[in-house]
């Protein structure tokens, strides 16, 4: 629909024998205008007319009440005479000349309404009798075309969320449909995917074939294996496969399996930089709270980093006096109990000012 619909306001245009158009649409509660679908109409255009507006140039009121009208320049405001001194009367009437308008409302709907203005020079003229008798026989069908096209929008946008969703999970996520490759459903398992190739797709496969088997012996539908298996071999994690049953009136149909791989190295880091950035944390303090994190004794976390064992005291030392506890368990809890997304460092909020000065 979007391809096809660049096609439709220049042929709007050629049919009204105008030279440009805009769709124009009006918040009806804040009164903020848009425009849309311009055609013919510069930048300057646009920038100097949303600058200089008011609520009543647009006059959507009036083609409410009047649904087509032929009008000039001096006639679409109340305020003409000071309009002329204004900064869009100088750079759009002056420059470009698009002195004669035909408007006309189309729809309201959720809280907009949405209106089309054609235009034609000075030069030309105004519109005739038969440009207007053109222009509205074509109003009903540039309506439902309209309506058409918001709602095929409000479609793919729904339809987007769900995947913004998943693209926001660090985990990858495979859908595993009976006889068919695994799929990768978000940004983290496609990057696995591209890295491991068919070899992870087999693996999924093999363990989700393993399920279905489980599923038709007891109906189980929930299974969590641990590394080494073959789906995770690598990653260093969790396998957990969740089957979705077959509809009621196929029961004979295998389920499709939903895989999660999980990576709590990868976790261990996110929480690390939560901690970071929640706490102000320096970087060599978020290294020695992620290996801690990770399950290492200092003494361990130490000799990872390549710093003696008294500068890892002496970095957990700030790090207890910066995050408020005072045991190692407590600041392994807390770094773990830091929301973490997609890999993205958590936000420090800011810092309240002290009621006592």
């Amino acid at each position: 629909m979007e391809e096809a619909w660049a096609d439709v306001m220049p042929a709007v245009v050629r049919h009204c024998g105008a030279r440009s158009a805009v769709v124009l649409i009006n918040d009806d509660a804040t009164g903020r205008l848009t425009f849309a679908d311009e055609v013919g109409l510069a930048a300057d255009y646009r920038r100097a007319y949303l600058a200089d507006l008011r609520r009543d140039d647009l006059r959507l009121d009036d083609l409410v009440r009047h649904p087509v009208g032929t009008v000039r320049t001096d006639t679409m405001i109340p305020r003409y005479a000071a309009y002329r001194k204004s900064r869009a009367y100088r750079e759009l009437y002056r420059k470009l000349g698009t002195e004669h308008a035909l408007g006309a409302f189309l729809y309201r709907d959720s809280g907009r309404t949405v209106g089309l203005r054609v235009f034609r020079s000075s030069r030309d003229g105004p519109f005739g009798a038969d440009d207007v008798e053109r222009y509205q026989a074509l109003l009903p069908h540039l309506a439902r075309a309209f309506r058409l096209r918001a709602l095929n929008r409000a479609h793919h946008r729904a339809a987007a969320r769900p995947q913004q969703a998943l693209d926001l999970l660090a985990w990858p996520v495979f859908l595993i449909e009976p006889h068919s490759p695994a799929r990768a459903l978000n940004r983290a398992a496609q990057a696995l995917a591209d890295a491991r190739g068919a070899a992870l797709s087999s693996a999924l496969s093999q363990a989700a074939a393993r399920a279905v088997a489980t599923w038709r012996e007891d109906g189980q539908t929930a299974f969590v294996r641990l590394a080494p298996d073959p789906a995770a071999d690598g990653v260093g994690g969790v396998l957990s496969l969740e089957l979705i049953a077959p509809a009621a009136d196929d029961p004979d149909a295998a389920p499709t399996a939903v895989a999660v791989l999980a990576r709590p190295a990868d976790a261990d880091a996110r929480s690390a930089d939560a901690l970071a950035a929640l706490f102000h944390l320096t970087p060599a303090e978020r290294s020695l709270a992620a290996a801690l994190s990770a399950g290492c004794r200092l003494s361990t976390a130490a000799e990872q980093l390549s710093i003696t064992y008294e500068t890892a005291r002496s970095h957990l030392r700030s790090i207890f006096a910066k995050t408020g506890v005072d045991r190692q368990t407590d600041l392994v809890r807390l770094a773990l109990a830091q929301p973490t997304i997609g890999g993205r460092r958590a936000v420090a909020p800011r810092r309240l000012p002290d009621p006592s000065g």
